[in-house]
């Protein structure tokens, strides 16, 4: 296994999901061991410009990286020399080329790149250039087919990119069909820097298994953390040969930390709105959650929503 070279702790990554993984999540995921985390994508040309919301987004804390995005090179420059680097609450900068959004695909960012080696090359050696701190990327292993997943992949390595996460699916898949972990493992037989995959990580024992075998350097996991954050305490416990088991009193007090965090960074009506997501997915495998799920819209204040919690959760 290759050396990421932001620190010295297992190689797992909490993967960017836009409305999702926030600081209060990641502040909730840190709290269960998790080693590493990517904050949501950020717009570089917006953060040159000083954008407010941008520059809050932004703001994180523990062993994060900001990702960014965009295409062009200037408004890299800017963000990083003038926002980035002053800056000691993050240890390195993602460049996203694997979004699949539409709105970012026709604006010719994330992962619209792939179509444009030449740019993302330029792109990741303008950041190398500015940054004083290592810069990674993410990719997806093409438009519509991974014929070129490989080339790319060699490109960013040429371009010096520190190490390099693989999401296994094409920008035309999304996030539906299966990813495909035999295409990224021979991008990794490719590259002599790391590669981290993801795609598809939905327990711990497959996290464990690809972390214990000699195809990947890393771990990167998204959805299969929504809902269960608890998920990195479990790897790391099979990891370190120690018993873990979650009980209800911990899900219960951590759902009720994550809804504190999140009404303390973004106030009550966003909190609130937010949180439904979140309550969604931590009711994942709770009996009668179709049901319960039909009644979150009813909730519209903190005290609302902490009884909600209670009554699903303390009673467990």
């Amino acid at each position: 296994m290759r050396k990421i070279p932001i620190g010295d702790e297992y190689p797992i990554f909490l993967a960017p999901m836009a409305g999702y993984t926030d600081i209060s999540f990641r502040k909730i995921a840190f709290e269960n061991e998790l080693p590493y985390a990517v904050s949501e994508m950020i717009s570089a040309k917006a953060m040159s410009y000083n954008d407010k919301r941008t520059l809050e987004i932004s703001k994180t804390e523990g062993r994060c990286g900001i990702q960014l995005f965009g295409h062009e090179l200037e408004a890299f420059r800017i963000a990083i020399e003038e926002h980035l680097n002053p800056r000691d609450d993050f240890l390195w900068i993602d460049l996203n080329f694997g979004c699949p959004a539409p709105k970012i695909f026709k604006n010719q960012d994330g992962s619209s790149l792939l179509q444009y080696p030449n740019k993302i090359s330029d792109i990741i050696k303008t950041c190398k250039k500015y940054s004083n701190k290592p810069v990674s990327a993410k990719m997806r292993l093409g438009i519509d087919n991974s014929d070129n997943a490989i080339e790319i992949a060699k490109i960013i390595e040429d371009a010096e990119a520190d190490f390099l996460t693989v999401h296994g699916r094409t920008r035309d898949m999304g996030y539906s069909g299966a990813a495909d972990w035999d295409m990224i493992f021979k991008i990794r037989e490719s590259l002599s820097i790391p590669v981290i995959g993801n795609g598809d990580i939905n327990s711990a024992s497959c996290a464990v298994k690809l972390l214990q075998s000699n195809d990947i350097d890393g771990i990167s996991i998204g959805r299969a953390a929504v809902g269960n954050p608890f998920i990195f305490k479990e790897i790391i416990s099979i990891l370190e040969g120690r018993d873990y088991k979650l009980d209800a009193k911990e899900r219960y007090t951590t759902i009720k930390r994550h809804f504190k965090y999140l009404t303390k960074s973004k106030g009550e009506r966003r909190a609130v709105n937010d949180f439904r997501k979140h309550l969604m997915k931590y009711l994942n495998e709770k009996e009668g959650a179709p049901l319960i799920r039909k009644s979150l819209g009813e909730i519209n204040s903190i005290e609302d929503m902490d009884r909600a919690i209670d009554f699903l959760f303390d009673k467990d």
